[in-house]
């Protein structure tokens, strides 16, 4: 098991389309925590109404809980180390050298849930520096607390761990890597979202309506009706997202096992 996994790792290291990915993810992190100062410090920006500036408490909750907004990222990784053997042939091979398909599947698991904990801390790390530089620019602000920016480290981590095995699902699921990425970015950025903000009811318990309860930070009056108790608290989501995990980490398994190599 330490010889495979030092393997997927490695080839984790050595990948530099993966590099890339950790850059754009940091990128797309910043994005999310800058923007939202530009607009709410902007007098005709149009979502300057939509919730409060940044000079206060609940302003600065809006910006900085989009630092925990890289998990595509991590989604995305986890799908691109279980269909690089498909895509690239490499399957077969794998699976000779370790005919029990089973602990390369477990080796993966792991290694997709560390590289999507790499990732979101990363593009935590990027986005909560983006955020403070861009703030500079807008004095006075609120503070920032230390409470507000672990909240969001915990969001992160965890959905990191996560959601890094729910990409190697997927990937099982649907061995075309365009098609997996594709809908995993069409599900992620536009349904997923859709249905967090309009429908909470069932949004709250899709991995980012989990996410959104554990950042658990309230936004305070808003255009959208946008509130924090209509969304699980910090142990529940937890446990939601632990239990895709889990339910992901059974339909690899079964995928993987049952399916014929080409």
């Amino acid at each position: 098991m330490s010889a495979l996994l030092n393997s997927e790792l490695r080839k984790l290291i050595y990948l530099r389309a993966n590099w890339l990915l950790l850059i754009w993810s940091g990128l797309f992190a910043a994005l999310g925590t800058v923007a939202p100062i530009l607009v709410l410090n902007s007098d005709n920006g149009p979502g300057r109404g939509a919730f409060s500036g940044t000079e206060t408490p609940e302003g600065i909750n809006a910006v900085f809980a989009n630092a925990a907004g890289g998990y595509l990222f991590a989604l995305i990784l986890g799908i691109l180390i279980m269909t690089n053997e498909y895509r690239h042939g490499t399957a077969v091979g794998t699976f000779l050298v370790t005919p029990k398909r089973s602990t390369v599947l477990v080796a993966k698991l792991i290694a997709a849930s560390l590289a999507g904990l790499v990732i979101q801390l990363f593009s935590f790390i990027f986005a909560i520096t983006s955020g403070f530089i861009a703030l500079t620019f807008f004095e006075p602000h609120a503070p920032v607390p230390a409470e507000l920016l672990f909240k969001v480290f915990r969001a992160s981590a965890i959905s990191g761990l996560v959601l890094g095995i729910v990409g190697v699902g997927l990937g099982a699921l649907v061995k075309n890597q365009i098609a997996a990425v594709t809908g995993a970015v069409i599900w992620t950025l536009i349904v997923e979202g859709l249905v967090v903000a309009f429908v909470e009811s069932i949004g709250k318990y899709l991995p980012a309506g989990a996410i959104t309860g554990l950042v658990d930070v309230d936004f305070g009056e808003n255009d959208f009706n946008f509130s924090i108790e209509n969304y699980l608290t910090p142990g529940p989501a937890t446990l939601v997202l632990l239990g895709y995990a889990a339910l992901f980490s059974l339909i690899a398994m079964r995928t993987t096992l049952r399916r014929d190599l080409d």
